[in-house]
């Protein structure tokens, strides 16, 4: 356990960003005391952030972190996400992490004039790194651990592959204006870029290392499910990991990202545990958190994929260097909100992240 307030607030930003401890524990010695340190993000820089979530929730490539992020750092302007390495384990040869985000994240058109990607988005090398910027606004995205030649190179494959199936890379001859194909999504209504919800996938984004404190990371995807009333959206996804920690590690993840000052405004409205049966049987809890605000709907359904069993000793067989890696990214969990989660009831422990505030 963490002696200090400030080391306790600093263990809690690692545990919710993935941040590396030294840079967490300056970011907090440097911030005013009981400050927000995962602060909500400017208009421009919500829309981006939402945007970005969206595309990255499904990727293509194998990674040994979920969605291929090793941390996020979250500032009221602006978000900077560390990539990790391309893996060497993959099970295709030509999987390659700057391919797979300029196919997610570059806007492109097709033949219908529905685009592909973040609509707006232009990607720069500033110092050294990439960063995405959203046209008409200060917004931005940096991602680091994306090498920029291999960036410059992805990209030259990306449009060219583009414009064999039919489709116009946007940001090609108008890296500063927007293309009339993405024009329709400055426009708030159906295709609008901005739902109710925004705030719901920017808000997962800026806690993505949240996902890790389940257990040794084995996969996670995302998807939108559908629209509901109100403009707001019902996201899910599905982490799925191995020697985690029961119902105290699901129920803990909803408890986090419903805590007064770190997460988001959030509540569960339903909980489905199987934990208690036998492996084989099945192996997923279902949670759902919906918003606690009227004037910002949406709901995020978490489904948790625990493998035991046959079924894990399958991975550890198929891929054993893959899952060796991965089974060193899982977080470390503070022992102050393990204690918490000990001393009160499962179902409180569900309806409440309120105590996880007290932490800190």
């Amino acid at each position: 356990m963490k002696a200090t307030v400030v080391e306790r607030r600093a263990e809690l930003l690692r545990l919710y960003t993935g941040l590396p401890w030294k840079t967490a524990l300056a970011r907090v010695e440097a911030a005013a005391p009981r400050s927000l340190l995962i602060p909500e993000p400017d208009a421009g820089q919500l829309v981006l952030e939402a945007r970005v979530m969206a595309a990255l929730a499904w990727r293509q490539i194998t990674t040994l972190h979920p969605w291929g992020i090793e941390y996020v750092d979250p500032r009221p302007d602006r978000l900077v996400i560390c990539f990790e390495g391309d893996v060497v384990e993959r099970r295709e040869g030509e999987e390659n992490q700057a391919l797979d985000l300029a196919k997610a994240l570059l806007p492109r058109a097709d033949e219908y004039g529905e685009i592909r990607g973040v609509p707006g988005a232009r990607p720069h090398i500033e110092n050294g790194a990439v960063v995405l910027r959203l046209l008409g606004t200060a917004a931005s995205v940096t991602l680091l651990g994306v090498d920029p030649d291999e960036w410059r190179r992805a990209v030259e494959t990306q449009d060219r592959e583009m414009k064999t199936w039919g489709m116009t890379p946007c940001h090609r001859g108008r890296p500063d204006r927007l293309h009339p194909a993405e024009r329709p999504y400055r426009r708030s209504g159906r295709r609008g870029v901005v739902p109710a919800s925004a705030w719901l996938t920017s808000g997962l984004l800026r806690r993505a290392g949240l996902v890790r404190s389940l257990g040794v990371p084995l996969a996670v995807t995302g998807w939108l499910n559908c629209r509901e009333r109100g403009g707001g959206e019902r996201w899910i996804i599905d982490p799925t990991f191995a020697e985690g920690h029961g119902p105290a590690g699901h129920r803990r993840l909803a408890a986090l990202l419903s805590a007064p000052g770190w997460g988001l405004p959030v509540t569960v409205v339903d909980e489905h545990c199987n934990c208690h049966l036998p492996p084989g049987y099945t192996d997923q809890c279902t949670t759902t958190v919906a918003s606690v605000r009227p004037e910002r709907p949406g709901a995020l359904e978490i489904r948790t994929i625990h493998r035991r069993g046959d079924h894990l000793e399958r991975i550890r067989q198929d891929r054993p260097g893959l899952y060796a890696a991965q089974k060193q990214l899982a977080h470390s969990v503070p022992a102050s909100v393990n204690r918490w989660l000990a001393s009160v009831r499962p179902s409180t422990a569900v309806a409440t992240g309120a105590t996880v505030s007290a932490l800190c």
